[in-house]
């Protein structure tokens, strides 16, 4: 049995964030604290524009803007703090992935008397979240449409490890995707968020868990990512990248939200964790380095993936067509400035083993993965990416 879980109500397109306060007031919101960062509401306008269109509607504002890239399990304590004081009936989280999975942690927190620590794993928060209207401002995480949550905790050694809680009680009620509000990303950033989408969409095509509504969503997210990644990052005011990478981050967070992740995200979760490299830039690295593992247990699903990506594959063989995937994921990586090998994020060859060996812990994820992998191959693909030929 298989199901399909997404917010109750997407809004799309240029200029929806204005609607926020109306949609508020629909959900019966009178008192909402607004989950965001320091450089949106200090750089741009779409913090104040979003208290602005919120208090036409009557509603009462506070903005928690202390969140950063990657965010500590320690910055979700204190915004459901800060938010405690405020006491909302609505949440509003607005950013990139950090904010968003920080709001969803903080509308757990307030509906329910059980401690984050609690919530971790899968179905583990007890009662829905308070009432949340999720905007991204970049394209993608797909947080919006997401039951997901994945923050950073520190071990007792002191060190990282990423951490996440999945529950259909902190789905967003509404998501506005506004691609305007993605305009202002930089380009490392465009980067980044792109490559992340690209991998759940390609990470969520193979899957063992694929299902039949995840599959045309997943491939079209490819196509537009492929056809249009490049674009944005060269060209920030581009609107028509723009539009369609908002659209593809919010096909593949809808696709992996219901036919998850595998390989990649568990070498990136780790990663992530015990090098606090960034999500995005985790995910570019190793996607295609996976790919390339994963080719010979899904070569039609790969063929199929290498045309949405626009390679022409006139007469060779399957798997030659299935390889041409991987090759396209490495030029789009390069072409867009992503680091390609561990060198480039500072993972020396030492630590190879210590990061499989975490990596395979994360079975939630590798029991997607459309091929088996156990340690050992989880440490060639990692030497692969360190550029160590076997």
């Amino acid at each position: 049995m298989q199901e399909f879980q997404c917010p109750a109500k997407i809004i799309t397109g240029d200029g929806s964030a204005d609607a926020l306060g109306g949609q508020a007031l629909a959900l019966g919101a009178t008192r909402v604290v607004v989950v965001t960062d320091k450089i949106l509401r200090e750089k741009t306008d779409c913090v104040a524009n979003a208290a602005a269109s919120l208090k036409a509607a009557g509603i009462v504002v506070e903005v928690f803007d202390d969140v950063e890239p990657d965010p500590m399990v320690g910055t979700a304590r204190r915004s459901a703090e800060f938010a405690r004081r405020f006491t909302p009936n609505g949440v509003v989280g607005l950013g990139g992935g950090s904010p968003l999975d920080i709001a969803k942690a903080t509308a757990a927190v307030l509906a329910n008397e059980a401690p984050l620590d609690q919530m971790w794993g899968v179905g583990n928060i007890p009662k829905p979240a308070l009432p949340m209207i999720l905007l991204p401002t970049t394209a993608g995480t797909g947080s919006e449409v997401t039951p997901n949550c994945v923050l950073t905790d520190v071990k007792p050694d002191g060190s990282h490890t990423k951490k996440g809680i999945v529950s259909p009680h902190i789905l967003a009620r509404t998501a506005i995707v506004d691609p305007l509000l993605t305009v202002t990303a930089p380009p490392s950033v465009t980067a980044a968020s792109g490559m992340d989408a690209l991998t759940h969409a390609i990470e969520t095509y193979v899957s063992k868990s694929a299902q039949p509504i995840t599959l045309p969503l997943a491939l079209e997210a490819i196509r537009l990512i492929g056809k249009y990644l490049r674009r944005a990052v060269a060209n920030g005011s581009d609107l028509e990248a723009r539009r369609n990478m908002a659209s593809a981050s919010m096909l593949a967070g809808l696709a992996f939200a219901n036919g998850f992740l595998g390989g990649v995200h568990a070498i990136a979760m780790a990663m992530g964790g015990q090098f606090n490299v960034a999500h995005g830039v985790a995910n570019a690295l190793m996607l295609p380095y996976v790919m390339e593992f994963n080719e010979m247990a899904a070569t039609e699903k790969f063929t199929r993936i290498a045309e949405a990506l626009g390679e022409s594959l006139e007469g060779i063989s399957e798997r030659e067509a299935a390889h041409r995937a991987t090759l396209a994921v490495h030029q789009l990586v390069l072409d867009v400035g992503l680091p390609h090998g561990l060198a480039d994020v500072k993972i020396s060859e030492d630590r190879i083993p210590g990061l499989a060996e975490e990596s395979f812990g994360n079975q939630r994820l590798l029991k997607n993965n459309p091929r088996s992998a156990t340690v050992q191959d989880l440490t060639r693909i990692l030497e692969s990416a360190a550029g160590l030929a076997h």
